[in-house]
């Protein structure tokens, strides 16, 4: 059931999270995921109807954060689960829209370590870094910058060019 209100949106299911799932795991957000139904889910995730099986609390959480909104509530109500989306209330200037894709969301910064918060603000400077400014700049092995710069090209926010020695760093260009 969907309910939509002035200042929230509250979606309502019959029954609790399907064990071991509990209010107080999705509230800290560590939970393992499983399904109600391993079935029904495993055919909808055949034929491409959901995305990442057990990815939606989290995705969910990290769109609100990343819109400038709470994150989701999560309760029960005589028998059914039900989650809580908080609007913006009568503080409409909080929503966060980009107009332009946004390089590095907030959900994308809490991941990132600080040598790779400063990896990117040296991108920003110079256009691009190497494996060697890594190496030289934090007094680390190769294998660590390398760990670091393909973590940063996994989460979207790098791309590589070249090959070996000639190898470099840039921002990677937003999809339009």
């Amino acid at each position: 059931m969907l309910e939509v209100f002035s200042d929230r949106v509250v979606i309502s299911s019959p029954g609790l999270p399907p064990a071991p799932i509990t209010l107080a795991s999705l509230r800290k957000g560590k939970y393992r995921p499983c399904s109600r139904n391993p079935v029904l889910a495993q055919c909808l995730s055949f034929f491409h109807r959901i995305e990442e099986r057990g990815s939606g609390f989290k995705r969910m959480r990290q769109q609100m954060l990343d819109h400038g909104l709470d994150q989701p509530l999560y309760g029960t109500d005589t028998g059914y689960f039900q989650v809580t989306f908080p609007g913006p209330g009568e503080n409409i200037d909080r929503l966060r829209a980009p107009k332009a894709p946004i390089l590095v969301t907030p959900t994308i910064e809490a991941q990132l370590s600080k040598r790779q918060k400063v990896i990117l603000a040296q991108i920003l400077k110079a256009g691009s870094v190497t494996s060697g400014w890594g190496v030289k700049k934090f007094g680390i092995v190769y294998d660590t910058i390398h760990r670091d710069l393909n973590d940063l090209v996994d989460l979207g926010l790098l791309k590589q060019e070249g090959k070996g020695r000639t190898t470099r760093y840039t921002l990677k260009e937003p999809k339009p």
